[in-house]
Order: C-alpha cells, then structure tokens, then sequence
C-alpha cells in the first residue's frame, strides 16, 4: 500500500480499502474520509492490506511506479508469469541480460555436461545393465530353489544324527549309572559325591579299555603286515609253467587234424 505525502499530509493510494488522510502535524487540518471510502472501509471486515486482499481475492496485482522501482526484476517476472500482460508489467525489462544468458550457459554445461543424445544412450545402457542384473538374480534365485529340496533333506539328516548321537550318549549315561549302582550293592542318588567318584572312576575304566582296545588292533594290523612282508604268497601266474608244443598229449607232431 503506497503512502504519499501531499501538503505535509500522508494519504494513502486511492484506490485502496482504507483511503483517508490525517495530519502529518498537531497544527494540520485533518481531511475526513469520503462516505464512499468510509462504506468500504466498514465493509472490509477482514481488515487485510490491499496486496493482500487481492491475492486472497485472487485480483490481479498491479504495481505502481515505486513498486516497480523497488521491487526485485525477480519477482517481477514471477507476477507476469502468474497474471500475464493483465499485471501491467513491461516485458521488454523481464528479458534476460546477455551476462545472465552467458551465467545460465555456463551452469548448463556444469550441471549438465552430455549432450542431449549422450543423455539418451547413457538412459538406455542404465536400463540394459538393470535389466540383466533383474535376470540374473532371478536365475540365481531359479537355482536356489532348485537346490532347496537337498538343503532341506540335509538338515533333517542332520537333526536326525543329532537326535540319535543324544539317545546314544543317554543310552550310554544310564548304563553306566546302572553299572555303578550294581558295584556299589544300593540304590543310590546320582547327585550323592560318592556315586559321582564311582562313576567318573567307571568313565576312566572305559576310557582305558577303548584304548588298550585300539592300541592291540593297530598291532595287530602291524603284525599281519610285516607277516605279508616275510612270507610273499606266490601269484597264479608265476606258478605256472610252459610246455612246449605237443608235450603232454597223444598228438604226434605232422599228424593232420580231422
């Protein structure tokens, strides 16, 4: 709203939605508003600016003579943008400037540096790598699928040595409790310290037995190689000798064969 002093008085832009002077001094003579001006100032009820009420309005917003002055050339073409030649602006100052032409081509090339065509076949190889990386992971996952039946097979094989190396290792536990009770003459708690001694004693004895049982069998494979060392069986075929031809049988050399 553009306030302009006229005989030592601001008054404000006629036109507006509250139009009235007032004295600029205590000595000045204050100038009622107009009845016109005073309806329209009662009728503003929202009580906005004039700039305001227009773009709540959505009124083209013209600027005056100062306004263009001070207002930025930016804002400027965002008005002519909005309201077209209805906005009163003058497009001859809203053309760009040969240095903000040469500043606008310089960020192309900084922001943009591949051409237009350069654009497109970089597009088009982007799209081709992303195509065929989609078709292999959908291969590998064909594969994977395909592979699934024997990983599962693998993992019940699995669960199910674990299970029956579990039942073994009980089987083996009770036993051994069993054994110690039978030497001790009573039952027993297993938690009591003595049955505990009785049987990590036991769990020794075997532990011994397994090993003097390994130890007697790699001997005795020892022995029974050097024993195939000393005494070499003779093969079929050195044991057999050869004739020469015609010894041994009733066919006497030249007779013919019937």
């Amino acid at each position: 709203m553009a306030v302009y002093r006229v005989l030592g008085r601001y008054c404000v832009r006629p036109g507006s939605l509250r139009p009235f002077c007032h004295a600029a001094n205590a000595g000045d003579i204050y100038e009622a508003p107009v009845e016109e001006d005073l309806i329209e100032q009662k009728r503003n009820k929202s009580r906005l600016t004039e700039n305001h009420y227009r773009i709540h309005h959505r009124q083209v917003t013209r600027l005056s003579e100062d306004e263009e002055i001070v207002e930025s050339l930016s804002k400027q073409r965002k008005l002519y943008a909005h309201y077209g030649a209805s906005s009163g602006i003058s497009v001859d100052k809203l053309w760009p400037s040969k240095e903000e032409l040469e500043l606008e081509k310089e960020w192309e090339k900084v922001s943009r540096p591949h051409s237009a065509q350069e654009m497109i076949r970089m597009a088009r190889q982007a799209k081709e790598d992303e195509e065929r990386a989609t078709q292999q992971r959908q291969e590998e996952l064909k594969k994977r699928v395909a592979k699934l039946e024997g990983w599962k097979r693998e993992v019940r094989e699995r669960i199910h040595q674990q299970e029956k190396e579990a039942h073994m290792a009980k089987e083996k536990k009770d036993r051994l409790i069993e054994e110690v009770r039978q030497i001790l003459g009573f039952q027993i708690d297993p938690k009591d310290e003595r049955f505990k001694e009785a049987l990590l004693k036991k769990e020794q004895e075997e532990k011994k037995a397994k090993k003097a049982a390994k130890k007697l069998a790699s001997q005795k494979r020892l022995l029974d190689r050097l024993r195939k060392e000393a005494n070499p069986t003779p093969t079929p075929a050195e044991g057999a000798t050869t004739k020469p031809e015609g010894e041994g049988s009733n066919i006497s050399p030249g007779t013919p064969i019937v």
